[in-house]
Parts: C-alpha cells; sequence; structure tokens
C-alpha cells in the first residue's frame, strides 16, 4: 500500500512538472527593433518595443514607420486585445480579436542547435528556425523556462524568443533583447485611459476617413 502511495505521489509530482514547462511571469523587456525598408533601401530605422505583464495581461509599447508610436494591450485568457492610437488628435481604443486560426498564422519547422548566448543577463538557447511557406532560415535565440505567448512572435516557438527576423510586405524587422526586469506590474498598468475611445475596427476606419473628407 505504502508502494503504491508513493508510485502516485511520483507521478502526480512528474505530471505537474510537464504542466509547467513555462514558469509564470511578471516584470518588463525591451528590444531594439531594426527595420529595413524594402523600397527605400538598406539603410535600417531603429525603434524600440517594450513588454510589460503580469502572465494574464500584456502591454506593449511600439513604433512603427507606418503608425507612429502605439500601444496594444492584450488579455492573455479572454484572447483579446486593444490597439491604443492617436490620430489627428483623436484617441481610439481599437479593440481585436486574437487571431485563433493557426491556417491564418505563418508555420515554421525548427531545429535545435548547440550553443548559447547572454541577452540582458539571461541565457538564451540557439534554434534554427525556417519558415514553411518561404523556405527561408535564420538563427534564433530563445528563453526556454519563458513563454512565448507575451510577444507571440514565432509561431511554435518552444519558448520566448530574443534574437530574431520577421519578415514582412514591408520590409525586414530585427529583434534583439535589450533590457530585462522581473517584478510585480501594478494593474492600472494594463487599462485603458478614459480619454481614449473605444471602438471596434470598422468604426476606427470610418471615423479616419471621415477626417479625410
Amino acid at each position: 500500500m505504502i508502494r503504491i502511495l508513493l508510485l502516485a505521489g511520483i507521478f502526480l509530482w512528474s505530471m505537474q512538472l510537464l504542466a509547467q514547462k513555462y514558469k509564470p511571469f511578471s516584470g518588463r523587456f525591451r528590444y531594439e527593433v531594426s527595420f529595413v525598408d524594402s523600397l527605400r533601401g538598406p539603410q535600417p530605422l531603429t525603434s524600440y518595443m517594450t513588454v510589460f505583464t503580469n502572465d494574464t495581461l500584456v502591454r506593449v509599447e511600439s513604433e512603427t514607420v507606418q503608425l507612429g508610436k502605439q500601444i496594444m494591450i492584450r488579455h492573455l485568457i479572454l484572447k483579446k486585445y486593444y490597439l491604443l492610437l492617436e490620430i489627428d488628435g483623436q484617441k481610439f481604443a481599437i479593440q481585436h480579436l486574437d487571431e485563433s486560426d493557426s491556417s491564418k498564422q505563418a508555420s515554421y519547422q525548427f531545429k535545435k542547435r548547440w550553443g548559447s548566448k547572454q541577452f540582458a543577463g539571461q541565457k538564451a538557447k540557439k534554434m534554427e528556425v525556417t519558415r514553411s511557406s518561404g523556405g527561408s532560415t535564420q538563427t534564433v535565440y530563445y528563453l526556454k523556462k519563458i513563454s512565448p505567448k507575451y510577444t507571440g512572435a514565432i509561431s511554435g516557438i518552444p519558448g520566448l524568443p530574443v534574437s530574431y527576423q520577421i519578415q514582412t510586405e514591408n520590409g525586414l524587422y530585427t529583434y534583439k533583447l535589450l533590457e530585462w526586469e522581473e517584478k510585480a506590474m501594478d494593474k492600472d498598468l494594463f487599462g485603458i485611459p478614459s480619454d481614449y475611445k473605444r471602438v471596434s475596427f470598422e468604426q476606427f476606419i470610418e471615423a479616419v476617413s471621415g477626417n479625410q473628407n
């Protein structure tokens, strides 16, 4: 009887370890983002992307050539997010649903490689990542114990990518982790400011189109 209880305990303990593939993370981390425009030439434009999370909510502050400064607030459990934009003095909180249809996401193949590298004081594993559709291959470094859900950058990768590239129609984005800080986050950081108008994407397009007429 004691042996059966002991074996049952070992089984439950091992199942818990498997369930806890990633450790919960609360804090902030920051990437340097280098963008090479496919039309304007090889000179890169540098910006930054900062991610805040309490493991359930995520706030991403970034800047793009097309939209300028923007903030995204995601609810990982409810699978929805708001994109905060300010255009012509108007502030919008545009609501979206997270894409859950895997057929609409880029698919990748992964091969683990020997080697590791330090990024912002964190030891990152090396991996070869090939995009199935285009066949392009890149070397990616990732944090094995941190979930990739906070950025969702490379679908299917077994950890948080800290050095990687994303090819888009507009050009090539290169991300490199610069800062890492683990700490409790103020929940107010993940709220929608009262001076932002909550709208659907269709309502946002209608409002912007009206301003241009």
